[in-house]
């Protein structure tokens, strides 16, 4: 078979992904409705506005702006406070990681940081790993107390952008005026109270890629090229004259076909169009990277290229963070864990990704068979082709519609069956949906109405009936007295009729928490595979010969993070998943799975898979 797609991580843009998304797919608030947007401007949150500018042609390059209002009382700026638990300033985290945590709107990378060891292309061999150590270079100020102090290691860090309530200010050198509380170094400077700083000239690369300063016998030598005068990834961060408006562009780059990146004549052409009047560079590269909140997580806005993988995050020092009121998360407990089991041992295996689809739709789950690819978001499918990306069919719920949040689907002979809830809302309501596969038109529904198992988010046909996952909340989206704990997996007759149902492991519940499992199907092996919300970890589970709890097979690692998953119909070890914050499709080889403990589900025949 031929995909035009085939390992978009090998360069080139993904066609599908520069299909518009309606802004309504995510229902009122967050930054979905601002996917795939173009040079309108779109509110991510009060005070916090993007919008994406793409330039087409044998150079093309496109650029992420968010316009931050810090005259708001409401909003605030801040830097990623010390984590010296590893034993440096930081413990690396993507963009991601640290706006879920902290509950930031919009988050960018900051600091050129280190240890650095670039990792080959495609690799997993890049330094720091998430978790690991990592300190900024330069000074970094967080919450009014320091973390990194003032440093030379590289000789770009010339400027600081530093933050106080309702204004900022760009300064030269690494020392914040009184009175502000957050600071970041980096550089170098590009515009200085409206006026242009030609990039002196620096020293080869130091020990951890960052620029050293001249030695004299290099200073003797004529310049090989315009300082500067190259493009690529890039953060910049810039100011009004008063300091009272912040933007933060981050622009992609190394991706044939979708951006090779900015030039300093680009970024100049941008803020000063934009009014600005200070203007620095923050770290770049396959660190430039920027992330928004959307109504179900982090939302990756650009699009990175760490380790040359298009969509692929890289673990960074520290980030800037936009924060708006209360728009951050409550703390989110968990209720006591019920007592493991006795250890077993558990296999770690890895799957091989095959190739990528773009998709925006791509942010719930995804179907698949024979010739065509289902991408899920809440209220909309999109139908593409599998062997060449095109959009082939939508459907999209009318705005407040009946139709709140679709979360699965599976192609039943000519019928996608779709698992829907009306998730957050309390009472849990759930209902099974279904859709005609040529037009995608919508054909019938069966209400299950409010289930104390809590919301549907999979249903898997099996030779008797129905194999369904049901979720349960430890956040605000929960129901009283019921964490998280209180998912489970049923089986109901072909009249959805319960016959049983089993609890899925501690151990994962514990890693899937607040969330549960968003994404399940019975292989060809018979195994349960589960996919929980956001981790990149794919669950085999067995079902028990006695008890109540499934057996946690093997744990299979691969580049997706969550959500709803399919089998290939033709390829019985492949799956497709889906990389939300990128909006993509991804087809992964899975590793054969040992016989194990247990017995198998009974998956039904393809050639019997009719409502």
């Amino acid at each position: 078979m031929k995909y035009a797609l085939l390992l978009a991580l090998l360069g080139g843009g993904t066609p599908a992904a520069a299909q518009s998304v309606d802004p309504f797919l995510s229902g009122p608030i967050g930054a979905e409705r601002c996917v795939g947007g173009d040079e309108t401007p779109c509110d991510i949150s009060p005070g916090v506005r993007y919008w994406r500018i793409v330039r087409a042609g044998d150079a093309p390059l496109v650029m992420h702006v968010a316009e931050i209002d810090l005259t708001r009382s409401d909003v605030q700026v801040k830097v990623t406070p010390a984590d010296r638990s590893a034993g440096m300033e930081y413990r690396a985290q993507t963009a991601s990681d640290y706006l879920a945590r902290f509950g930031a709107v919009l988050a960018v990378n900051a600091s050129y940081f280190l240890p650095f060891v670039g990792g080959s292309k495609g690799g997993g061999d890049f330094v720091p790993q998430p978790g690991q150590a990592a300190a900024a270079s330069g000074a970094v100020i967080s919450d009014g107390a320091t973390v990194s102090p003032v440093e030379g290691i590289d000789a770009r860090v010339d400027s600081m952008i530093c933050f106080a309530p309702t204004r900022a200010a760009i300064v030269e050198g690494q020392v914040c005026p009184a009175g502000f509380t957050e600071g970041v170094s980096a550089g170098p400077r590009i515009l200085k109270a409206g006026e242009f700083v030609p990039r002196r000239r620096l020293g080869r690369d130091g020990v951890f890629h960052g620029a050293t300063e001249l030695t004299p016998e290099e200073a003797a030598q004529p310049a090989a090229a315009p300082p500067g005068s190259g493009g690529g990834p890039r953060t910049v961060a810039g100011l009004n004259a008063d300091g009272t408006k912040l933007w933060l562009v981050v622009a992609d780059g190394r991706q044939p076909g979708w951006s090779l990146g900015a030039s300093t004549d680009d970024i100049l052409a941008l803020f000063r169009k934009l009014g600005a009047s200070d203007v620095m560079s923050l770290d770049g590269g396959g660190s430039a990277t920027m992330v928004a909140r959307g109504p179900a997580g982090p939302i990756v806005m650009s699009r990175p290229i760490h380790t040359g993988v298009p969509g692929r995050q890289r673990p960074l020092g520290n980030h800037i963070g936009v924060f708006v009121g209360d728009a951050a998360p409550p703390a989110r407990g968990l209720s006591t864990l019920l007592p493991p089991l006795q250890p077993r041992e558990i296999s770690r295996l890895k799957a091989r990704m095959e190739y990528v689809y773009g998709a925006p739709e791509a942010r719930q789950g995804v179907a698949v068979d024979a010739q065509n690819i289902y991408a899920v978001v809440n209220t909309a499918i999109g139908k593409y082709s599998r062997a060449d990306g095109r959009l082939l069919a939508r459907w999209a719920s009318p705005r407040g519609g009946m139709l709140r949040h679709l979360n699965s689907c599976i192609v039943m002979d000519t019928e996608l069956v779709c698992a829907h809830s009306n998730h957050p809302e309390v009472p849990m309501g759930s209902s099974v949906e279904i859709f005609d596969t040529a037009t995608l038109a919508h054909k019938a529904s069966h209400s299950l109405g409010n289930m104390d198992e809590g919301s549907l988010t999979f249903a898997e046909p099996m030779a008797s009936g129905w194999l369904l996952g049901f979720s349960h909340y430890s956040d605000e989206t929960g129901v009283p007295f019921k964490s998280s704990d209180y998912s489970s997996i049923i089986s109901v007759d072909d009249q959805w009729r319960r016959t049983g149902g089993w609890l899925i492991p501690p151990s994962i519940r514990k890693k899937m928490a607040p969330q549960a499992a968003s994404g399940g199907a019975i292989g060809p092996d018979g195994f349960l595979y589960l996919f929980g919300h956001t981790l990149p970890e794919l669950y085999v589970l067995a079902k028990p010969r006695m008890g109540v709890e499934l057996l946690h097979v093997a744990t299979i690692d691969l580049d997706a993070g969550g959500q709803a998953f399919a089998f290939d119909p033709a390829e019985p070890r492949r799956i497709f998943a889906i990389d939300r914050p990128a909006g993509e499709v991804r087809a992964f080889r899975l590793p054969e799975i040992g016989l194990g403990e247990g017995d198998r589900f009974q998956r039904r025949p393809a050639a019997k898979r009719r409502r």
